[in-house]
């Protein structure tokens, strides 16, 4: 190729319109949520008590945790797909969720006896909690770093981590439908170490996949 048609080449491909990296993450969201919502009803049962379950403020807690870490997440993601981004204040987003996590695990331990404490935080297969939370995360997990790749995060193992939670926000969803175990100090123990879990292992595939 000459000089002149590789330099109107270049030209050319920089005047053709770009899909806003805003709207890039939200659909690989919703791509995600869509996708992990036919593997958990795949892989597993809502629990019969689903419509008792939905006017109790304990099982109202989950949705309200892992829905915060979906929409936080999905924010802090486009920000940092951006190659201009530094630390700010909208890091304090990302606390949203384990606040709102903590509200509701003082407000168990006044209602509950403290030797009933540790027994209630153990649950029952807290196990497969550990498990499915971030086996349905692998889908949107990958989706949103794909959707990363698209931008230019100037911290990526960040932007991964950040990957992390959204894919977490949106297992978690579903999985509270199937999940017993509705008490804040259960979310508190084995839905934060899975939500660590995926949280890090987005960190590792962003170190690795989102460089540019």
């Amino acid at each position: 190729m000459k000089t002149n048609e590789l330099i109107n080449a270049i030209a050319a491909d920089a005047k053709a319109p770009s899909i806003p990296i805003s709207t890039t993450v939200l659909f690989a969201a919703g791509i995600g949520i869509l996708a992990t919502g036919l593997l958990f009803w795949t892989m597993l049962p809502v629990r019969g008590d689903m419509s008792a379950a939905m006017g109790d403020w304990h099982f109202l807690m989950k949705w309200a945790f892992s829905l915060s870490l979906l929409l936080t997440g999905i924010a802090m993601a486009i920000s940092l797909a951006r190659p201009q981004w530094a630390p700010s204040s909208k890091l304090l987003l990302l606390l949203i969720g384990p606040a709102i996590l903590g509200i509701g695990v003082v407000a168990e331990m006044i209602s509950l006896p403290a030797a009933d404490w540790m027994p209630t935080m153990i649950g029952t297969a807290p196990i497969a909690c550990l498990v499915y939370v971030p086996l349905l995360s692998g889908l949107p997990l990958a989706l949103m770093i794909v959707a990363l790749r698209r931008g230019a995060p100037a911290r990526p193992a960040a932007a991964g981590a950040v990957a992390g939670v959204i894919a977490v926000g949106i297992a978690a969803t579903f999985y509270a439908t199937h999940c017993q175990n509705d008490s804040p100090l259960f979310l508190a123990a084995w839905y934060l170490i899975a939500t660590a879990i995926v949280a890090g292992i987005g960190a590792i595939l962003g170190a690795r996949l989102l460089r540019w």
